[in-house]
């Protein structure tokens, strides 16, 4: 016997609004599907009924780097949290760079995963920049091309893989970073690193692969997404992108939104990348930036 559980004066939640409900429900043991079933009602204005969420920028780890994390582990803990679905990046040993080496991780998804997974496939081969993978092979199992954890950095790279992305309907999903401009560095180049002696990441290395890859969705048209922003640079970029009227998307973390790098200490618990940027020049979230679109 199955259980069932009923809330009644719930609050739903619709894409603009919440409203509340009652369901219609009946006492004791009831069928549903053929299957008979334990039915549980409770009153609970206090709740909030959401759809499923989807996180579109997870890393599973699987295959090749189980120590940090599984298909099993991750999606379990998305489910957990309340997401039916989740994109993974492709930065795995071996990179799903062909059908091949993606069909090692899918395989894991279909005996693994409790939710839906998306596998992103890599846009360049080993996710090294130099040669396109195979995107028409892995189009049919993929949910778009990311070389995450690396920014593709040759103009004429991008240009051919929006070229094919554009033909197979997916999109791409870029990290934006110059390596040019990154000199080293490991935290944002703003007052905590001169002050303590360290090199720092200029946020010109983020919005500018952003400014140089959106010339390249208006010459080809195809659809884009940015990876985790961290300036006010960038949203502005991507928020004058759509009112032109181009495909273009782009999302941020918790972290970018709440702190900055005046919240930094002398440890390792602050470091990530792109790093936690300065005050005003930071934060997506900022008065001025909260009407920046997301995804």
């Amino acid at each position: 016997m199955e259980n069932v559980l009923a809330m009644k004066k719930a609050n739903i939640a619709h894409l603009s609004a919440v409203s509340s409900a009652s369901s219609s429900v009946f006492d004791g043991s009831v069928s549903c599907g053929g299957t008979a079933v334990d039915l549980t009602q409770f009153d609970r204005g206090n709740v909030v009924v959401l759809p499923g969420f989807c996180d579109v920028h997870v890393h599973f780890r699987e295959p090749g780097f189980s120590y940090k994390e599984t298909i099993a582990t991750g999606s379990r803990s998305a489910a957990a949290g309340g997401y039916t679905a989740v994109c993974t990046m492709p930065n795995l040993n071996p990179v799903p760079d062909s059908v091949e080496h993606l069909r090692e991780q899918t395989a894991i998804i279909e005996k693994d995963a409790v939710i839906h997974v998306y596998p992103y496939a890599s846009i360049t081969v080993g996710q090294a920049g130099k040669e396109l993978s195979d995107m028409e092979g892995m189009a049919p199992d993929c949910i778009a091309f990311s070389d995450d954890g690396r920014g593709v950095q040759s103009d004429d790279m991008m240009r051919a893989a929006m070229v094919k992305a554009k033909a197979l309907g997916k999109m791409i999903v870029a990290h934006c970073e110059v390596n040019d401009l990154l000199r080293g560095g490991y935290i944002h180049d703003g007052e905590y690193a001169k002050a303590h002696g360290h090199r720092g990441i200029c946020s010109e290395s983020e919005y500018a692969q952003i400014a140089h890859d959106l010339e390249l969705v208006r010459e080809i048209g195809c659809a884009y997404h940015v990876c985790h922003i961290s300036t006010k640079e960038s949203v502005e970029l991507v928020r004058c992108a759509k009112a032109e009227g181009l495909d273009v998307t782009c999302e941020t973390g918790p972290h970018y939104l709440v702190l900055d790098d005046g919240d930094l200490q002398e440890d390792g618990r602050f470091k990530m990348n792109p790093p936690l940027r300065s005050p005003p020049t930071a934060r997506p979230s900022s008065r001025a930036s909260w009407t920046a679109p997301s995804t």
